[in-house]
């Protein structure tokens, strides 16, 4: 046997370690000794009371689960009525209303910015599409004021037609092959839901109608048998992509625009997927949803600047920091530089 190679085991906390590398040895950090014996007490008294700390986990966990599918059926509650309260009272209708419909992952951002750039100049000057053109149901919870629209209003919505306020306006539904919505949505899944799932169980899912906005079967089909009906144009993705020209004038047409012939190839160019993809932050869920919540992009990223605090601190709330501090922070010793001359920094997170 090697000279350098123990005959034995070590013991004690210089063992072999367990870890990747088992060539190194594990010792206790240094500042383990330097800690206060009753603190390695009580962590000894922890350890011996695992079991019982699995038992009460373990209870208080399904007593959480049971508050979180009580406030789920709240939520669901909460949400059914104050969409009755939108659809029955809030929502006045006006003849040039368009609502843009669709089951999820079907085109709906696209048929949006097509009919916004056929109502309008086209200018993209709006933070996020939902300005110009807000998720109807989404009011529910928002409280969107649509009144403050101007016409044509222009709305997004994912609800059946048995759930689609009935009004004096007009609808047109975008359909996509159920295939192609499947492989779409599980993607968005991933992406916006953090699902972690396989595309296999994701898919059952999709089959049996249990996904977000429910079955993609009965969604289409109650479009599709009022396919005829005088104020709705029922549309297919696939002829879209293939014609987008063609699909434009059947939108004219339906709206009874008034559309500049040399207009049509900007809207055409707006419409493509390159300039939507070159705007994609306008057109996010996820920029949406911040906004929502009151976010402010391209803030997070601020000036990095020492001292920045005195274009925003009154005299008096400076002061009144300072005597805090010193009777804190400050008694202990530790300093903060003060100074508003210092350069800033290339990059600082705050």
């Amino acid at each position: 046997m090697p000279k350098n190679i123990p005959s034995k085991p070590l013991s004690g906390r210089e063992g072999p370690a367990e870890g990747r590398d088992s060539g190194h040895l594990r010792r206790e950090p240094r500042f383990v000794k330097d800690l206060p014996k009753g603190l390695l007490i009580k962590v000894r008294i922890w350890r011996l009371l695992f079991p019982f700390r699995w038992i009460l986990s373990t209870w208080l966990w399904l007593i959480s689960q049971i508050l979180q599918g009580c406030s789920g059926v709240l939520w669901c509650l909460h949400v059914a009525i104050d969409y009755a309260r939108l659809l029955c009272l809030d929502y006045t209708a006006r003849p040039d209303d368009v609502f843009v419909c669709t089951y999820p992952r079907s085109g709906t951002t696209w048929l949006q910015m097509i009919v916004y750039q056929l109502t309008t100049q086209g200018s993209m000057d709006f933070r996020h599409i939902a300005d110009v053109s807000p998720w109807f149901e989404r009011a529910a919870l928002n409280k969107r004021n649509f009144d403050a629209l101007p016409s044509p209003r222009i709305f997004k919505s994912h609800l059946p037609h048995i759930w689609i306020p009935k009004r004096r306006c007009r609808y047109i539904y975008l359909a996509r092959n159920g295939k192609d919505v499947a492989v779409s949505f599980y993607s968005f899944y991933k992406s916006h839901f953090r699902y972690k799932g396989t595309f296999q169980r994701f898919f059952a899912r999709f089959m049996w109608g249990t996904v977000v906005w429910g079955s993609w079967f009965y969604h289409v089909s109650h479009w599709w048998r009022h396919r005829n009906d005088p104020n709705v144009l029922f549309l297919k993705y696939e002829d879209l992509v293939r014609d987008l020209e063609g699909a434009l004038h059947k939108i004219i047409d339906f709206c009874e625009l008034e559309i500049p012939a040399e207009r049509l190839p900007v809207i055409l160019h707006n419409c493509s997927f390159s300039f939507m993809k070159e705007h994609e932050e306008k057109f996010d869920f996820a920029t949406e949803y911040m906004l929502e919540q009151g976010f402010t992009p391209g803030t997070f990223l601020r000036r990095g600047r020492i001292g920045d605090w005195s274009g925003e601190l009154s005299d008096q709330e400076a002061a009144r920091f300072q005597r805090k501090f010193d009777h804190t922070v400050g008694k202990l010793g530790l300093s903060f530089d003060d100074g508003c001359d210092a350069p800033p920094r290339d990059q600082h997170q705050e």
